[in-house]
């Protein structure tokens, strides 16, 4: 039940009001000068369609519920920081997210933590999410999200750094039975013990990232696509430290792929650079029915580039020592010795390269082996 309607609350706001009516919705404006102080005040007067507009700065322990449908919530004038330095009361997270068709752009969540150890920047239990330009960092998970196969999960430009709980492993990200997960643009650092990317969608578009352990760090997969799904892996940055806690970089059906598709079950890794320093390590490892098919990816240390079902195809394999940085140097092997890629897997041909910070640029040519092309002579 609303406890107080829109037109209400514009009649008992002063002239600068923070609601604006727009076609199809409202914007609602929260900040420490505004009438709508915190965020979860504007939860609780939204309406469908709205867009909450939220000042630059620090929100400590504002927790809430986001339960309208097509909302777009974003900071202005920089990320608002939504920080938590203590229990959140809900056991689950410092939002949770329940509509469908939600946009959250230039937010920060820090400091998530419950008495179960599953706390999470957001929780998601609803429909299509979109995240843009979004920061987390030292919650006990970032992104949780539940089984909802009809939902479209899709990060671009994020940061995903230092996941970590007390006594058990983290995700970087961790998405549930979702219809599609696109992760474009982003950059994940420091993940505790557990994968750096987590997935359970029946589709998968991971591209142009970059993933990466810390010195010391101890992150399991870099990806770990734990029921199979219909993935695409391409022109990505990985990285694998030397006290990784796993030895393979992509896991594809490790937890079994019952009610998948054929479809489904397929894998296609793509012009990757890995830089790995953990030794006897396997690039791609197939399980459950699963298949990969593995091209144009340059690997640095030593690797076996696929295990179980599928076809590798085109890939290089140089010392670790050779590891110049993701750019390629003047005279490497990698130059101009990519193959063509399957015509009827569009997905597989790279067209962007990761930029950091975060985000890409246009990626110019395909005729390289790994995530960057060469500068060319002109």
């Amino acid at each position: 039940m609303r406890l107080i309607t829109i037109a209400a609350l514009i009649t008992i706001l002063p002239a600068c009001s923070t609601i604006t009516a727009i076609s199809g919705g409202s914007v609602l404006q929260v900040g420490p000068e505004r009438s709508l102080r915190m965020p979860s005040q504007a939860a609780r007067v939204a309406r469908d369609g709205d867009i909450i507009e939220i000042d630059a700065g620090e929100y400590l322990n504002d927790f809430t519920t986001w339960h309208q449908n097509d909302l777009t919530i974003r900071g202005i004038g920089g990320m608002a920081h939504l920080r938590a330095n203590k229990m959140i009361p809900n056991g689950k997270a410092i939002w949770i997210t329940q509509g469908n068709n939600t946009v959250i752009e230039n937010i920060e969540f820090s400091g998530a933590r419950v008495r179960g150890t599953n706390g999470s920047g957001i929780r998601h239990q609803g429909g299509n999410l979109t995240l843009r330009n979004t920061y987390f960092h030292h919650n006990e998970f970032s992104v949780l999200s539940g089984r909802n196969i009809a939902a479209h999960i899709d990060v671009r430009r994020s940061r995903f750094w230092h996941q970590r709980r007390p006594t058990r492993w983290s995700h970087g990200i961790y998405i549930g039975e979702a219809g599609r997960l696109t992760l474009i643009g982003n950059h994940f650092l420091g993940t505790d013990t557990g994968h750096h990317i987590k997935s359970r969608a029946r589709q998968n578009y991971i591209l142009y990232n970059r993933i990466e352990d810390i010195p010391d760090g101890n992150a399991s997969r870099s990806i770990d696509l734990s029921n199979c799904g219909l993935s695409y892996v391409v022109g990505n940055d990985l990285h694998q430290g030397a006290a990784a806690r796993n030895l393979n970089i992509i896991g594809y059906g490790m937890e079994g792929c019952e009610g998948r598709s054929k479809r489904e079950k397929q894998l296609y890794v793509a012009h990757n650079t890995l830089i790995n320093e953990s030794h006897n390590s396997t690039f791609v490892w197939t399980q459950s029915g699963g298949h990969a098919l593995v091209m144009n990816n340059l690997l640095y240390g030593s690797a076996t580039i696929l295990r179980g079902p599928g076809e590798e195809m085109n890939n290089l394999l140089l010392p670790v020592q050779s590891n110049p940085g993701w750019h390629l140097p003047l005279g490497s092997p990698a130059i101009d010795a990519a193959v063509a890629l399957p015509a009827e897997y569009p997905s597989m041909t790279p067209t962007r390269e990761f930029q950091p910070p975060i985000g890409w640029l246009t990626r110019r040519q395909t005729q390289d082996i790994g995530s960057r092309e060469a500068p060319k002579p002109d």
